[in-house]
């Protein structure tokens, strides 16, 4: 007899596992019959989801401390993390200023977010929530949201999807780096593009 045959938490497992194909064999024979809504259905049902659950048991059992020992290579705990989306349309009603010094679109959008004193726009300002990394992309489009647009979408979603017929004309990334050091060498990075 091998020692690994001897081991407690693989005999568990193998005896599980058993029973777990003999409640699949009675499930599987009651539904070949068409038996599928007497109460020897329903306890063959139970049964084998009871199976189910006992060899997934007795197998976190058996592998559970190698499972564990991967576990623990993660030192940060998860942090609750969300993304806010925004969509905002603008539409030039001067274009003579809109077009003043040849800035266009990224003079108006440095306008915005001098106007959003250089947050993103429009920027979370909560006590308990750090800013991430941001992003803000502008598009022209011809057909800016109306109020019948949110009446109309089949998911609200849908107002924060990019039209086939628009066309990127600025972005402007807002990475934040963990380090000085780091944020210094995406720079480097950056300009030698």
């Amino acid at each position: 007899m091998s020692t690994e045959a001897a081991d407690p938490a693989r005999q568990s497992a193998v005896e599980a596992g058993e029973a777990l194909v003999l409640a699949a064999r009675r499930h599987v024979d009651l539904v070949a019959a068409g038996d599928d809504d007497s109460v020897a259905a329903e306890d063959a049902d139970r049964q084998l989801w009871d199976a189910v659950a006992a060899y997934g048991d007795a197998l976190d059992d058996l592998y559970g401390e190698e499972e564990d020992d991967d576990g623990d290579e993660e030192a940060d705990p998860d942090e609750l993390t969300f993304t806010v989306r925004t969509r905002y349309d603008y539409t030039v009603v001067d274009e003579k200023a809109f077009l003043a010094g040849g800035r266009g679109l990224s003079g108006a959008i440095e306008s915005l977010l001098k106007r959003a004193g250089g947050r993103p726009v429009p920027a979370l300002e909560v006590a308990s929530l750090e800013t991430g990394s941001g992003l803000i992309t502008a598009h022209l489009n011809r057909e800016p949201l109306s109020a019948s647009d949110f009446d109309a979408a089949d998911e609200p979603t849908d107002l924060l999807l990019v039209d086939p017929g628009e066309s990127l004309q600025f972005v402007l990334d807002e990475p934040v780096y963990d380090s000085r050091a780091e944020a210094e060498a995406a720079a480097r990075r950056h300009g030698e593009d």
